[in-house]
């Protein structure tokens, strides 16, 4: 009897330690298998951390800038980025142009890709306004067309200037003034769409960096270093090289302080419902022009004279006009306030300021 218990307790002892050598075999086995996936998946890490940074050596400078910029992209989930670079005229080749302005505008570092667009990806079109255009990647199908205003001010598509199924950079030149853009350009992948006409706001002249569905781009122009003022926010201005030599906004100039130079309204109807763009120039020894016309076609032009006759505590000015126009002249006032790059313009006495529109109170900014 004391056998058979012996002998059985030392099978189950024997079976007891079986059992933990099995256990401590499998888990020791388990342990170094998590070991080896560790190292395999650090190794793999580290191998695509190799091939990164050998293709990033293996990348210029150039191509390591565009690179940049479409990551940025894609980080703010923006389709498009686009800069303004400066005028371009029809005298000289386009190509040269855009060398010097990129020159002058300091892209070298920062956007060295732009000095190597390939020359089929230059697009000129009827204009002066130079842009530079980029895709977020070619993952979307590109096409620049260009298009007419009708009568109702509505755009009607006339010709295809450009189209790749792989986005790339271009270098864009198009719109005749700044009351009217003349091109659209259209990214497309799968069923997503998105469209985008290049021009300049008419509040402060830098880039218009939405689409007509409020949809933002990113805005890569390098203000400092532009040949025209741009006035910020703050009415400082950016891109001149002598402020004053542009005339602040709040600065007196004459009897006329703050109003010299260029105003435009493009907010307006007629009495018909057509969009209607109005204009003010005010020039030296008291000299007054007055345009009106539909967005996309020839203002029409009146000239006179005009003089600040009042100014109120408020700082509104009372201002008398007279026009010499076909149907004879036109004599009035109108008060206004101005306030950096804008300008309140209210009918006073007289002939009204705003002769095609029931409207009597407009704002109208400076460019």
């Amino acid at each position: 009897m004391n056998e058979r218990l012996y002998k059985r307790k030392i099978r189950l002892l024997i079976s007891i330690v079986l059992v933990l050598v099995m256990a401590f075999s499998g888990c020791n086995g388990k342990q170094k298998k998590q070991e080896r996936k560790r190292e395999n998946r650090q190794e793999s890490q580290q191998e695509k951390k190799e091939t990164v940074k050998a293709d990033n050596k293996d990348l210029s400078k150039s191509e390591q800038s565009l690179q940049n910029l479409q990551k940025n992209l894609r980080r703010s989930r923006m389709p498009m980025a686009a800069a303004y670079l400066g005028y371009a005229d029809d005298n000289s080749p386009f190509r040269d142009q855009v060398r010097t302005l990129l020159k002058n505008g300091k892209y070298e570092e920062q956007y060295s890709f732009l000095a190597d667009v390939p020359k089929e990806n230059y697009i000129s079109y009827n204009g002066e306004e130079v842009y530079a255009i980029v895709p977020q990647s070619t993952q979307y199908a590109m096409k620049v067309e260009s298009f007419d205003w009708d009568e109702n001010a509505n755009a009607m598509v006339r010709d295809t200037l450009y189209i790749n199924q792989k986005a790339a950079p271009v270098i864009l030149k198009c719109n005749l003034s700044e009351l009217s853009y003349n091109v659209v350009i259209t990214l497309t992948k799968g069923t997503e769409t998105f469209s985008y006409s290049p021009s300049l706001s008419l509040m402060d002249g830098a880039l218009y960096a939405y689409n007509l569905d409020g949809m933002e781009i990113y805005d890569f122009t390098l203000y400092d270093n532009l040949e025209i003022p741009v006035w910020n926010e703050g009415g400082e201005c950016g891109g001149c090289g002598d402020p004053e030599g542009y005339g602040a906004p709040l600065e007196a100039a004459g009897e006329e302080p703050g109003l010299i130079g260029q105003w435009i309204s493009t907010e307006l109807k007629n009495q018909s419902g057509q969009n209607i763009t109005y204009g003010m120039y005010f020039g030296d020894y008291q000299y007054f022009e007055f345009q009106y016309g539909q967005m996309g076609h020839d203002l029409e032009c009146w000239s006179g004279t005009f003089e600040v006759t009042d100014q109120f505590r408020n700082g509104e000015l009372v201002v008398h006009y007279v026009l010499y126009t076909p149907d004879g002249t036109r004599e009035g006032e109108f008060y206004t306030m101005v306030n950096y790059g804008e300008m309140l313009v209210t009918e006073g006495s007289g002939d009204a300021i705003f002769p095609f529109t029931d409207a009597s109170t407009e704002w109208f900014y400076s460019y």
